[in-house]
């Protein structure tokens, strides 16, 4: 990981802010993609050591859910489509994810019980491409742009626009979302309860694995569109962290300006 921000980011200038300010923003921004580098680092390693998933025939004696869309389509010939502990990672995995699409993505913490923060965020995909722009608690606005191995982020009323490498995990994390490396990394033996479950009126395969130290992670993944829609962690018998999304359109029904940059350049090039 890179030592220090000189290497890291090329800062573009314009205008005039305090030095304190400028501060401020040059360390959050310092911050958010130290993490994201740090959880790609650890993404890669644990998938680096755990083995590929497959698909694996259900248990008969385990308890098991049957795919509700398979049932409600009431095709001749389908095989219905059974979850357990055992099968989950390999079903998801399974799933085919929209590739062009905008939704809200909301996300809240906890501490004893209490609200502590809230993210709300607009997002916007395309062919491999994500435009997000949160509103943090603090009433900043976080916009960033992750594409072609490029992370830009920069902020409402700031004039700086700070880029760096980004790698596959960038646009989730930059949503503050769990991904499917994380379902994906988890370990077998700790998936506690999967099955098919309907979350905000969508079909869901759910995932529930406990964490060390007492606790849980959940998550609804849909089964129409292949995105996560949903997850919490639980600790000391207390939800911590919620995410839930909502309005989810595709394919991509408005591109332009979406991936401009504030200095007007394209650097996905949908504007040229």
């Amino acid at each position: 990981m890179p030592g220090g921000g000189s290497s890291l980011f090329k800062i573009r200038f314009g205008g005039r802010k305090s030095f304190l300010e400028d501060k401020k923003r040059t360390v959050m921004a310092v911050v958010i993609i130290v993490v994201v580098l740090a959880a790609v680092l650890y993404s890669f390693f644990l998938n680096l050591f755990a083995p590929t998933p497959r698909l694996e025939m259900a248990d008969p004696n385990a308890g098991q859910s049957t795919d509700p869309v398979a049932q409600e389509s009431g095709q001749s010939g389908g095989v219905a489509v059974e979850v357990t502990p055992q099968t989950v990672q390999s079903l998801i995995a399974s799933l085919e994810r929209y590739e062009s699409y905008r939704r809200t993505v909301s996300v809240e913490y906890f501490d004893a019980g209490q609200s502590v923060g809230t993210v709300t965020a607009q997002v916007w995909v395309e062919a491999g491409w994500a435009r997000t722009s949160a509103a943090l608690s603090s009433g900043v606005v976080e916009h960033s742009v992750v594409g072609d191995g490029t992370l830009w982020l920069w902020y409402d009323g700031g004039e700086r626009v700070y880029s760096g490498p980004a790698a596959d995990r960038a646009a989730d994390l930059s949503q503050r979302l769990p991904t499917y490396e994380d379902v994906l990394a988890l370990d077998k033996s700790s998936i506690t309860a999967a099955g098919y479950e309907e979350r905000d009126s969508q079909p869901c395969v759910y995932v529930e694995a406990a964490v060390p130290g007492g606790g849980a992670e959940r998550y609804w993944v849909s089964v129409s569109s292949g995105l996560l829609v949903a997850a919490e962690t639980e600790l000391g018998g207390e939800v911590v962290y919620a995410m839930s999304s909502r309005d989810v359109v595709s394919p991509l029904d408005e591109t332009e300006g979406i991936f401009t940059l504030p200095d007007g350049s394209e650097p996905h090039g949908m504007g040229k």
